[in-house]
C-alpha cells in the first residue's frame, strides 16, 4: 500500500467519523446522551433551616418504613455518616434531609434538639421526574419534595410545628 493510498484510507475514516458525529447532532438524527445516573429520593426541606446550637435527631416515616439520622450545630466540619440518609448543611444550618431510594406518598418527621421535641408532622411530597442525561433519554428518576415550616418551642416548652407545604410541582409516578 503506498502512502497515497494510506492517506486517501485514513482521509476515509476521518470523513466518516466527521459525518456520524454531524449526523448525531441534526435534528431527527441519533441522539447522544451523557450516562449522569439518578436515583428516586425524597427531599424535607426546613423553613427556616434549623440554625440553634444543639444535637438534632430527626426520625423519618416513610409509608411505615423509618429511618433516623442526627446531626449537632455547630457542626464539626464532619458528617455523620448514616447510609440512611443525608443531611444538607448550609452557612451554620440545617437546611434539609433527603431520603433515597424512597418514594413515600407521606412522610411523618419528628425532629428533636437535645431531648426536646421541636417538631412533628406529617406531609405529602409533591413529585417530579427528572432526567439528568435529557428529556429523551435515560434513566427517569422520581423526586419529592415538601417544605416544612420550623418554629422554635413557646417559652413554657410547648412544640410547635405549623403545616407543611408543598416545594415542588409534578405528578406522582
Amino acid at each position: 500500500m503506498s502512502f497515497a493510498s494510506t492517506s486517501r484510507s485514513l482521509g476515509g475514516a476521518a470523513a466518516a467519523i466527521l459525518f456520524i458525529g454531524l449526523a448525531s447532532c441534526r435534528t431527527g438524527g441519533t441522539k447522544a446522551c451523557t450516562e449522569a445516573a439518578c436515583g428516586d429520593e425524597v427531599e424535607i426541606k426546613f423553613e427556616p433551616a434549623l440554625a440553634a446550637p444543639g444535637r438534632y435527631h430527626f426520625m423519618v416515616d416513610l409509608d411505615g418504613v423509618t429511618r433516623r439520622c442526627s446531626a449537632s450545630l455547630p457542626s464539626s466540619g464532619q458528617q455523620d455518616t448514616m447510609p440512611e440518609c443525608i443531611i444538607r448543611e448550609g452557612n451554620g444550618s440545617l437546611a434539609a434531609i433527603t431520603i433515597p431510594r424512597m418514594q413515600p406518598k407521606v412522610v411523618a418527621l419528628r425532629v428533636v434538639r437535645d431531648q426536646a421535641v421541636i417538631m412533628d408532622t406529617r406531609a405529602e411530597p409533591i413529585y417530579a421526574v427528572e432526567r439528568p442525561n435529557g428529556p429523551d433519554c435515560p434513566p427517569q428518576c422520581s423526586v419529592g419534595r415538601v417544605t416544612v415550616e420550623i418554629k422554635e418551642p413557646t417559652p413554657e416548652g410547648a412544640s410547635t410545628g405549623s403545616a407543611p407545604r408543598a416545594a415542588a410541582t409534578g405528578p406522582r409516578p
